[in-house]
């Protein structure tokens, strides 16, 4: 995260300075882009080291930040731009970029798992010294191999590629990528259908900044529903999906201020919470110390989806004529997700299902107590 914190505050400080767009190309996009990267997946992955009861009101709490920057910096923005024009409001937005190093260096490693790993490597160990006993060989050579070949064994894959043999890994891929396009889409269909309707920058930040508000409120409360395990996380992340594509294909009949003022509420309600539900159905397919690498590959699928999704909408615009079709096939991806996330039970090997069934149903009580 300090590496990724410093990459994009270097891409953002030196965007100020560039006038050619190849060149902001790379400071902007490849640079600090590779930097918010870095820093997205450890800011997930670790709460889940930390929180096991609550996970999913922990992750809802994380994503709070995210929804004060989305009320707060459309303004910012503009005022700095105001005031500085745009070469000194990205340095200073560079310069606030450095906080993320300060805040990666608070995160510790939990103690839990620190002491998990040493005890590992302890019993690595201490299986290769009987072995050695055993065989009679020398049990200082014996141990400094055995050590050094335990280290290995026990350091985690970068790329964890064989979790694209999981059918359940590749649903929820094909979910959350449609989920995202439906998701970014919005950003630029929102504020396109606003000024079709005649409505100026300021009305467009207000929309943008009721998606941040909405967002403060509703990722923990959703966070709550996970957790209370009323229904399960899957079922919900599908329902929600397809009420927000459902908004999404009506919206071109209903124009107006307010109509958009809510449309711009459900966004956030409803698809944009799946940004949280992403590692807490990961752990349903997977350990808790494979987590980062599923994490990681995940990202790596959505990725796709979070670059096509804006330029798509407006080549959609253009070839129709208007922002009515972008809507609608923004609509139907996202209710193509929702049909992923419900019927990913029927991909899952029975066995785990069961076994995931009752491991639910055993946390379910437990908390209960």
């Amino acid at each position: 995260m300090i590496v990724g914190g410093f990459l994009g505050f270097l891409g953002l400080f030196l965007s100020a300075f560039v006038s050619q767009m190849e060149l902001w190309i790379l400071t902007y996009g490849v640079i600090s882009g590779l930097g918010f990267g870095l820093v997205y997946s450890p800011c997930f992955t670790v709460v889940n080291f930390y929180f096991e009861r609550r996970r999913a009101i922990a992750i809802g709490m994380v994503l709070l930040g995210t929804g004060i920057g989305s009320v707060v910096f459309p303004f910012v923005f503009q005022s700095l731009i105001a005031y500085y024009g745009l070469r000194g409001a990205v340095l200073v937005i560079s310069a606030l970029t450095l906080n993320i190093c300060v805040c990666a260096a608070l995160i510790r490693q939990p103690k839990e798992l620190s002491h998990w790993k040493i005890s590992l490597l302890q019993k690595a160990n201490s299986e290769d010294e009987s072995q050695g006993m055993k065989n009679k060989t020398n049990l200082d050579a014996k141990k400094q191999t055995c050590f050094n070949c335990h280290i290995c064994k026990t350091k985690r894959p970068l790329f964890h590629f064989s979790l694209l043999r999981i059918p359940s890994f590749l649903i929820y891929a094909i979910g959350f990528m449609c989920s995202i396009f439906a998701y970014f889409s919005n950003f630029v269909l929102i504020p396109g259908h606003a000024r079709v309707q005649g409505m100026d920058s300021e009305d467009i930040a207000v929309f943008l900044s009721v998606i941040g508000g909405v967002m403060v409120l509703a990722r923990p409360a959703v966070g709550i529903l996970a957790d209370s395990n009323l229904i399960h996380k899957r079922n919900i992340i599908g329902a929600f999906v397809v009420v927000g594509g459902i908004l999404s294909i009506i919206l071109p009949w209903m124009p107006g201020f307010y109509p958009l003022i809510i449309y711009s509420v459900s966004v956030e309600i409803f698809p944009g919470s799946f940004f949280m539900y992403i590692p807490l159905l990961l752990l349903e397919i997977t350990a808790l110390d494979n987590l980062p690498q599923a994490q990681g590959l995940m990202n790596l699928c959505i990725a796709l989806p979070v670059g096509i999704s804006q330029p798509a909408a407006g080549w959609i615009r253009d070839l129709t004529g208007d922002w009515c079709w972008s809507f609608r096939v923004s609509g139907a991806v996202s209710l193509l997700a929702g049909v992923c996330f419900i019927i990913e039970p029927v991909f899952r090997p029975k066995k785990r299902l069961k076994e995931n069934q009752t491991v639910s149903s055993e946390t379910a009580q437990l908390e209960n107590l």
